[in-house]
């Protein structure tokens, strides 16, 4: 259901939202919103931030991710685009898409400079670890098993690769994948 849109600048925008009730009413208005030509990027901005940060909150987390990648796509600040690319990926992660989440993380490091190239690269093996332990934790290792070969594959300390080998082989004993197992060594 489209909803129409009278609204022109960002403070009628955030007028009307602040009349509406529910989140989901607020959603429904800035997709209609979206739709609408002629506003500029500025607003285009604004809408997509209001959309990340309500989908987050109804947790929502892949249409937030969504959100984040298209604003990040249009923001002009080099290291704004990159946060919001990172923040993109960490939604990702959380509803497991780690294909998209990767996809994020590339596209933070291709708008990042040289210095924080590598500060994305850390956020990104943080993020990895931070996810593959909590999902552990809640006894999903298949999950967990996504995140542990993507470190795996990564550039990382001689502890922490070990740390990986050795979930990557306990999650696969415990998951019959007994050859994968053989495979780490």
């Amino acid at each position: 259901m489209a909803i129409q849109v009278r609204e022109k600048t960002i403070e009628e925008i955030e007028k009307k939202l602040l009349e509406m009730n529910t989140v989901l009413n607020k959603i429904g208005y800035l997709e209609s919103a979206l739709r609408e030509t002629g506003f500029s990027f500025e607003i285009k901005r604004f809408i997509w931030g209001e959309l990340a940060r309500l989908y987050e909150e109804r947790k929502m987390f892949e249409r937030a991710a969504r959100a984040l990648g298209n604003l990040a796509g249009i923001e002009p600040m080099f290291r704004d685009r990159m946060d919001f690319y990172v923040m993109a990926a960490e939604m990702f992660c959380r509803v497991g898409k780690i294909g998209d989440a990767d996809e994020m993380f590339v596209c933070a490091v291709r708008n990042a400079s040289s210095a924080d190239k590598e500060k994305v690269k850390l956020a990104r093996k943080n993020v990895y670890f931070s996810f593959a332990r909590e999902l552990e934790k809640k006894g999903k290792r298949a999950s967990a098993v996504k995140f542990y070969e993507k470190l795996i594959k990564m550039k990382l300390e001689d502890i922490e690769k070990e740390e990986v080998v050795e979930k990557l082989r306990v999650a696969y004993k415990a998951l019959g994948m007994f050859r994968e197992a053989r495979l780490l060594g």
